[in-house]
């Protein structure tokens, strides 16, 4: 009786032990399909692969506000707007469908082609003294045709190829969350489809604009790890000072 009570006891642990097994491999699986493939159908909404992507939604930058600025001029309201709109109308006239919206607090102009985001940013460097600072517009979409490729697939893998501390390379900006933008570039006779690239804007008011470094400027520097040391974690070694993983260790805690 002893001898089947134990050993229903420790068939009841394997299966245990078991399950538990399956659970931690299902997990790492799972991981894996979330981080790997189901990232890209995340941003789509489209889980069944059998359906063809057609659209996309993911936060982009399409388009830029200005706020008025004032200085001392003798133009009464209407006419700083007129020759306001007279500017930007002249500075956009290469770009594709685009919206223009003058407001109380300033204008603003949408995009709808999103690989004309940088050429609009190199047009309007020089704004007249009635406007102020520049700053970016931003939409989900969903983003359909051309921006489908430009928003949905380059700049969401892009997004997820950043270092997590990636940081302009400007030495008086030093801000992170380089912002990808895509555009097309100047194409030959000989090239049969436009030549896509993706540049990595910097949003501090420093710089706005593209930085040269491509945020990788501090690829190979180590951040400060103080507040690892003030929590003791390296307190406490598995491997006594002058050893390596590649011989056995011979501290107490060895590795297996």
């Amino acid at each position: 009786m002893e001898i089947g009570k134990a050993e229903k006891l420790l068939d009841k642990e394997n299966l245990k032990q078991s399950r538990r097994d399956d659970k931690r491999d299902i997990g790492r699986k799972n991981e894996i399909f979330k981080h790997g493939i189901k990232g890209i159908k995340k941003i789509t909404g489209k889980y069944n692969t059998s359906k063809p992507l057609t659209e996309v939604k993911i936060s982009c930058p399409c388009g830029l506000k200005w706020t008025w600025q004032d200085h001392a001029s003798s133009l009464t309201e209407q006419e700083r707007e007129e020759r306001t709109m007279t500017w930007i109308k002249e500075r956009t006239k290469n770009l594709r469908t685009h919206s223009l919206k003058m407001t109380q607090g300033g204008m603003e102009i949408q995009l709808e082609a999103l690989t004309d985001m940088l050429p609009l940013l190199q047009v309007t460097k020089n704004s007249p003294l009635d406007l102020g600072t520049r700053s970016l517009i931003y939409d989900i979409g969903p983003w359909k045709v051309e921006n489908l490729l430009a928003a949905g697939i380059g700049i969401f893998f892009q997004k997820n190829a950043y270092h997590p501390f990636a940081t302009c390379g400007n030495s008086e900006c030093g801000k992170t969350g380089p912002i990808p933008m895509s555009t097309i570039a100047n194409t030959t006779s000989e090239q049969l489809l436009p030549a896509r690239s993706i540049e990595h804007f910097c949003e501090g008011e420093t710089c706005f604009t593209t930085d040269p470094t491509n945020f990788r400027s501090t690829r190979h520097h180590t951040r400060d790890r103080t507040f690892l040391d003030k929590a003791g974690i390296f307190d406490f070694r598995t491997i006594a000072s002058g050893e390596t993983i590649r011989e056995p260790v011979t501290t107490f805690r060895e590795f297996s």
